[in-house]
């Protein structure tokens, strides 16, 4: 339709000037005319293209806002159905441990063991929900990096067959430190399971021109091509018992901070950039 519009604009002037030869300022007007439908004909395709940039990012805050609001029931369910019980289970099974723990067989210890695990691990998956539902003012402190990862990873554990090198460089960052820790141990936590609990994590920090960068490098197989674009989008997870939050909540809890957030492969490095006082 509008291909048809902007042909029988251009073929009215073509008669015009057809009807006007002769008159070389007359002429000279209708040129000048035309010259300007054009520059406005682009500058209305200019607006066109923003206005369904602007669409676009809006449908997507729109389908983050329902995202939101469905995580927002799900959290509030969470808290009241599972948190309670999970601690009577919790609980139960660490009076049982320490009361009969000399007098049960290897295989119910096990058995005590798994369940304390599958316990740990839907405690983490509300933790996830809440952290993520509820996002607070920052509380900012200046802090050591070094004592977030140290911290981080005493709260994670590890075994013997992961090791992670930490920086010898130290830096202070003004920050929401309770924060940060959540998204070292989410992303370090990540780490551990791409390499399968065996290999190597690397984090390195440096600080140059207002900027502290942190960098979370693994020596796992990578991210699948096709899954990248999407790791950081909430509800996203390729875990059966995940919930597709704690990538969603790091990335915008390191905005919040007004940082960025990015990954690449080969290898998988997750990297942080926050801006520094000058």
């Amino acid at each position: 339709m509008e291909e048809n519009k902007f042909s029988g604009s251009a073929d009215a002037i073509k008669k015009l000037e057809d009807e006007l030869k002769g008159n070389y300022h007359a002429l000279n007007e209708l040129r000048q005319l035309n010259l300007l439908i054009e520059y406005y004909d682009e500058k209305l395709a200019d607006k066109t293209i923003q206005l369904e940039k602007s669409n676009k990012e809006l449908q997507k805050q729109t389908q983050r806002a329902e995202h939101l609001a469905k995580i927002g029931e799900l959290a509030s369910s969470l808290t009241h159905n599972l948190r309670n019980p999970l601690g009577v289970i919790s609980s139960t099974v660490k009076i049982i441990e320490a009361t009969s723990k000399d007098t049960l067989d290897e295989k119910t210890l096990s058995r005590l063991s798994q369940i304390t695990d599958s316990t740990t691990n839907m405690s983490h998956q509300i933790e996830e929900v809440l952290n993520f539902v509820r996002e607070k003012p920052l509380d900012m402190e200046t802090i050591s990096l070094s004592e977030l990862f140290k911290s981080s990873i005493n709260n994670i554990g590890t075994t013997e067959r992961v090791t992670i090198h930490l920086p010898d460089n130290e830096i202070l960052l003004e920050c929401d430190p309770p924060k940060l820790e959540v998204i070292f141990m989410n992303l370090i936590t990540n780490s551990i399971q791409a390499i399968e609990n065996t290999g190597d994590i690397h984090i390195r920090t440096t600080e140059d021109s207002g900027t502290v960068t942190i960098e979370i490098e693994d020596s796992g197989p990578g991210i699948p091509s096709e899954l990248l674009p999407k790791i950081f989008d909430s509800l996203f997870t390729t875990k059966a018992a995940g919930t597709g939050l704690g990538l969603a909540y790091c990335k915008s809890t390191v905005e919040q901070h007004n940082g960025t957030l990015t990954v690449k492969n080969n290898p998988t490095t997750f990297t942080i950039k926050f801006p520094t006082k000058s």
